[in-house]
């Protein structure tokens, strides 16, 4: 039996789940990265323990860059009274593949994504993300684009060039999107086409390792409802290198409502700056200082995260 959750009479800033992001403006662009780069990155974020489930690798040679500018609630019913909160985020996807062991072999699954880096500008954001799914949420300052169809945006976040003991962190651009091309146009998609168009992108690049039983189980799941994964882990106040907490967590994520979308006609550049303090390419197999999109999409929705569960 678990104790209530103390709070101060509302819980603000950590609001009990599900949460609502309405009016959700969204872009979705995948970049190739590097399959063992991604690899080492599920086994140091996701596959800590033993005693774990599932085991988590990536399925492509791909990574999701994800822009979202909307308005969060609760759809608890006290919480919801409080009202919506505007937010903006900037993160990375990865596709992966929760493996079980049965007899001694790791076999397929489920599909869940991945997101071992989110930038927000909103605190609660990442009170909330943290506390109650383990998202690794970090503050940054977010340019927006003006319009979502034509997107060009930018998170600074406070940072270090390199690691030193006398040196003081300052605020550097880490992540730059801009258009590759002076003139973009984007051809308008229903939430099936943009979704199939970017499974199929993603399904080009499955890894070249996997069977033919995890393409096949891929295949057939690439489109259908995919939860989140996180670990959530808090540090021991005792001994700081031990967690006192640490379980793997798993999320649905759902559309309610799809007002509008469309498909990218040509690319998009993305930089992602060598901090010391943020190692965002490196960990995530992004080899080039600038790469080009492989396809890129937005959407005007309504979108749902629902409960977590342990698993």
């Amino acid at each position: 039996m678990l104790p209530n959750y103390a709070d101060n009479g509302l819980g603000f800033p950590v609001f009990r789940a599900p949460y609502l992001q309405k009016d959700a403006n969204l872009v979705a662009f995948l970049f190739g990265a590097d399959v063992k780069s991604l690899s080492t990155l599920c086994d140091n974020a996701l596959n800590v323990s033993d005693d774990f489930t599932y085991k988590y690798a990536p399925l492509s040679s791909s990574v999701m860059l994800v822009f979202a500018d909307m308005l969060v609630s609760s759809r608890d019913e006290r919480d919801a009274q409080a009202g919506l909160i505007p937010e903006a985020e900037i993160g990375f996807w990865v596709l992966t593949v929760a493996m079980k062991k049965t007899n001694g072999v790791y076999l397929p699954h489920h599909l869940a994504w991945f997101l071992p880096y989110l930038f927000v500008d909103e605190g609660s954001a990442i009170a909330t993300g943290r506390e109650v799914f383990g998202f690794n949420k970090q503050l940054a300052q977010i340019q927006k684009p003006t319009r979502i169809q034509k997107p060009e945006f930018s998170a600074d976040v406070l940072g270090f060039k390199q690691f030193r003991a006398d040196a003081i962190a300052q605020k550097e651009r880490l992540i730059h999107l801009r258009p590759f091309a002076s003139s973009l146009s984007s051809q308008p998609a229903d939430l099936n086409a943009v979704k199939t168009t970017m499974a199929d992108d993603l399904f080009r690049r499955i890894r070249k390792d996997m069977d033919n039983g995890a393409v096949g189980f891929a295949s057939r799941l690439i489109n259908d409802h995919i939860p989140l994964v996180f670990l959530k882990q808090f540090r021991d106040a005792q001994d700081t290198h031990k967690a006192c907490y640490q379980k793997i967590i798993e999320a649905p994520l759902k559309i309610e409502i799809f007002y509008e979308g469309g498909v990218f006609l040509k690319p998009y550049m993305l930089n992602v700056a060598p901090l010391a303090s943020h190692p965002l390419g490196r960990n995530l197999g992004l080899n080039a200082a600038e790469q080009k999109s492989t396809l890129g999409a937005w959407m005007k929705v309504d979108f749902l995260l629902g409960n977590g569960i342990e698993v």
